[in-house]
């Protein structure tokens, strides 16, 4: 039996299927206390390129229910890796898009 490559592999498995809103909540509940990053992800849940560009471009890392309490997704932005997914094509975005989403790594970087 031939084993099948997969075509994107810096691109997450999906575990279930996800609205764009509950990942903006996953992202948000992970920064919850931390006023700087929550602020950056309300920059890029009001301005970025949104949630499913994120996850395509392997920038999304999300995990289902990661505390005893069953509170839902958590999911965090590969701020690292950002500038390397639009040099290989893995994230396309506007350019009004891009900008603020290098404008809250920054923040995020800075906490």
């Amino acid at each position: 039996m031939i084993e099948r490559q997969d075509p994107w592999p810096r691109r997450p498995q999906l575990l279930g299927v996800w609205t764009a809103q509950e990942l903006e909540v996953a992202l948000v509940r992970t920064a919850y206390g931390d006023a700087e990053l929550e602020s950056a992800l309300q920059l890029v849940i009001d301005q970025g390129p949104g949630a499913f560009a994120l996850l395509a471009a392997g920038l999304l890392t999300v995990q289902p229910d990661v505390d005893d309490l069953g509170g839902g997704l958590w999911a965090e932005i590969e701020w690292a890796d950002i500038d390397d997914a639009v040099i290989t094509g893995a994230l396309r975005a506007e350019p009004g898009e891009l900008a603020a989403l290098r404008k809250a790594a920054r923040v995020a970087a800075d906490r």
